[in-house]
């Protein structure tokens, strides 16, 4: 039966990781003053809006891309904006904004709920949220296991760790060589995996290598 941790990592969605109420920008705003909210925040985007209305974005490229030193009073945010900026809904999945990210090949975008600005996700806070998923900013160990036989290999597998007492936070199959057969990577919570090694052993699997953070 799936544990309330197992529903949340399946359910993980924009909204829990954006950075909520994002600092904005308006289109009259100069170069110079985008250019100080990014510095004087540390951030790399900017979304432009109106009446509370999103109608731009902005990033540290554009503003690179505008740098002439002598037009940095002239020059305004609507000048050099993303007019038609690519967006993500916050109940989107986590997996589907990292698809438009790489599809786009953008470093961020504005989130949108009800056709309102709601929050700002980056690459770094979908990283973030696969390495939470995968468990791997937490104390774990980690074994791979390369299975006896693959018919039922993740179940034949997770008994045993089961039976041992640990607790499996994560599972994928590590990319192998065609004809190398199928390796598993496990994510448990912390354990004997001295222990749980022996075991597996016993029951016919090889394991490749583990450890403990």
């Amino acid at each position: 039966m799936a544990t309330t941790r197992d529903r949340d990592r399946l359910n993980m969605i924009v909204k829990q990781y954006m950075t909520a109420n994002p600092i904005t920008v308006t289109k009259e705003a100069t170069v110079e003053d985008a250019i100080q909210l990014l510095k004087t925040n540390f951030i790399r985007h900017l979304p432009v809006v109106e009446n509370d209305r999103l109608i731009g974005w902005l990033t540290d490229a554009n503003l690179r891309g505008a740098l002439f030193p002598s037009m940095l009073e002239e020059i305004t945010i609507k000048d050099i904006m993303i007019h038609d900026p690519i967006t993500v809904e916050a109940s989107e999945s986590i997996e589907a904004a990292a698809r438009l990210l790489v599809k786009n090949r953008i470093g961020g975008m504005p989130v949108i709920e009800n056709e309102q600005l709601v929050g700002v996700i980056t690459v770094i806070d979908l990283l973030n949220a696969f390495l939470e998923m995968l468990g791997i900013l937490q104390s774990s160990s980690r074994i791979d296991v390369k299975p006896r036989s693959t018919h039922g290999a993740i179940d034949s597998i997770s008994s045993v760790i089961e039976r041992e007492g640990s607790e499996i936070i994560s599972v994928c199959l590590v990319p192998q060589k065609c004809g190398d057969g199928q390796i598993y990577s496990f994510r448990l919570g912390r354990c004997d995996a001295k222990k749980l090694v022996e075991e597996l052993e016993k029951e016919g699997h090889e394991v490749i290598s583990y450890s403990t953070c």
